[in-house]
């Protein structure tokens, strides 16, 4: 991974769109205080950000309430989170691997269709095939940044959590590769 591209590439888009950015993020940390609407905020977030990442297309906020992928993504929250919290009360370091290994599940259920079970074993082929500690190093990052955000009341999360998920998405996109056409996605989800 190239990591001065990548930081470079998220830090001009980043400034390019960062009012936007800002605020769709803000919105969303707010629609989230509901706790039911969590799943449909995360995939809205992550589809926002592939626009405007893969496209340039500045984030919708109608897209922080679509229902799309609801129950993947609350699967994928609800038990990879119980997986990670166990492994961290496990000696901490299988819940690290495991955060790592699904940093990019959320992307692969709303970019590529998959089921949350799919879309774990695709995250964790993409993280092992493209360097686990490459993406180590993203997830390190993104945990400094919001960490040094937080410090200041709060405030300073409204610029570095947008930050961070351009980061993300830039390490998904350029791990990943293009997507796939619909022909040949829907020929790889059959069993």
């Amino acid at each position: 991974m190239d990591f001065n591209r990548l930081f470079k590439v998220t830090f001009d888009q980043f400034v390019k769109g960062i009012v936007k950015l800002v605020l769709f993020t803000l919105v969303g940390c707010l629609l989230c205080l509901t706790i039911v609407l969590i799943p449909t905020v995360m995939g809205g977030l992550t589809r926002g950000m592939l626009r405007y990442v893969r496209e340039g297309i500045e984030p919708e906020f109608d897209e922080l309430w679509r229902f799309d992928d609801f129950l993947q993504i609350l699967l994928l929250v609800v038990l990879g989170g119980i997986a990670i919290a166990i492994g961290l009360a496990l000696l901490v370091i299988p819940g690290l691997v495991l955060m790592v290994w699904w940093m990019y599940a959320l992307f692969f259920i709303v970019d590529r269709k998959m089921t949350f079970s799919q879309a774990m074993g695709a995250s964790k082929r993409l993280v092992t095939e493209s360097g686990f500690w490459n993406h180590v190093v993203v997830l390190l990052v993104m945990t400094v940044l919001n960490s040094l955000g937080s410090g200041l009341a709060g405030l300073g999360t409204l610029l570095t959590a947008p930050f961070g998920l351009v980061l993300v998405t830039n390490a998904y996109l350029s791990s990943a590769g293009p997507k796939p056409d619909a022909s040949s996605e829907a020929t790889a989800a059959r069993p």
